[in-house]
């Protein structure tokens, strides 16, 4: 490889690329038969993991912070390949439905693959700023595509509602982010959690709210208890499949960064001590809210989709566990 720093960004761009080619194919498709467009977001798709592959088990000097602020290490890696595997379903289950819905085909095609450049994104990236902008480009595009069919009143409601509660959940993040900066005077990842752990600010006030912002901000993404209030409205009013896309790669992604934020940058505040609270008995107590809330009210739900949205709430609880 060229540059080890660059490297990091080859998923992310050959998803890109895909669906740069999708859009143009779109766009420059005659009237006669219809471009099987999908296969220019399986290429870029199979290049993503691809490359993935190539860059498992970086050397040490990948990891070097001089400029970079994406990463390639496995844990990423490993998220990347998930998602291309997501991303390549996605689009082989929607083929068919696409045609018979009338749906734009080059619009959904891109807007998966946008949406799974911002995913990558969040699982690969190490400053917040970064995760920020990856947590805006991938929550534009589902909610788009949680209204791509214009003539549902339905999917129009819940891309509405999912659009409102989102950009909530956006400003407290970024609130988190500026609150954090202000404690540290950066948002790289590594310098935040040398800092904290090089100073003795346990329970110190800013630290804490800022904490607590972030915590929000995740935990809307992940649909914790009790900012679960979008999933059932936004899976409801959504096409099925893009259904099953949110509902699989919008929480890894949103799990990814949330493991790399809390795990590394947050460790020194894990646990409760003498000098203040931790993060991990709130964690916990959120973990417990939504299993028990999204397995008992789904058993309540007389619609499929809403059952499968209050399912998915329940699994986000046994994520939770995983992170505690």
């Amino acid at each position: 490889m060229i540059n080890l720093q660059l490297d990091a960004v080859v998923p992310m761009l050959c998803v890109t690329l895909g669906a740069l080619a999708a859009m143009a194919g779109e766009a420059l498709r005659g009237t006669g038969p219809r471009m099987p467009v999908g296969w220019f977001g399986i290429i870029g798709l199979a290049g993503a993991a691809v490359s993935a592959v190539i860059l498992w088990n970086p050397t040490p000097e990948a990891f070097r912070e001089d400029f970079g602020v994406i990463v390639a290490d496995n844990f990423g890696l490993f998220v990347t390949l998930v998602l291309a595997v997501v991303g390549i379903l996605t689009i082989m289950f929607s083929s068919q439905v696409i045609h018979r819905d009338k749906l734009p085909a080059g619009e959904y095609y891109a807007l998966v693959l946008f949406s799974i450049v911002g995913m990558m994104m969040m699982a690969t990236a190490t400053d917040l700023l970064v995760i920020f902008v990856a947590l805006e480009i991938l929550s534009l595009a589902v909610y788009v595509l949680t209204g791509i069919r214009r003539d549902d009143l339905a999917g129009t409601e819940a891309a509405f509602k999912y659009f409102l509660l989102g950009a909530i959940s956006s400003a407290f993040f970024l609130y988190g982010i500026a609150f954090t900066y202000g404690v540290t005077r950066s948002t790289r990842l590594s310098a935040i959690a040398q800092y904290l752990s090089a100073q003795s600010m346990a329970g110190e006030p800013m630290v804490l709210i800022a904490l607590g912002l972030l915590l929000v901000g995740f935990a809307f993404k992940i649909s914790a208890v009790p900012f679960h209030m979008w999933p059932p409205d936004a899976y409801e009013g959504a096409p099925a499949f893009v259904t099953g896309f949110m509902s699989t790669g919008v929480k890894a992604a949103a799990f990814a960064a949330f493991v790399r934020v809390f795990l590394s940058s947050f460790e020194p505040f894990r646990d409760m001590s003498a000098a203040g609270p931790g993060w991990a008995p709130i964690v916990a107590v959120l973990s417990a809210a939504t299993m028990i809330l999204g397995t008992v009210v789904g058993v309540a739900q007389g619609n499929l989709k809403r059952m499968l949205a209050y399912s998915s709430i329940a699994h986000g609880g046994y994520l939770l566990v995983g992170l505690v």
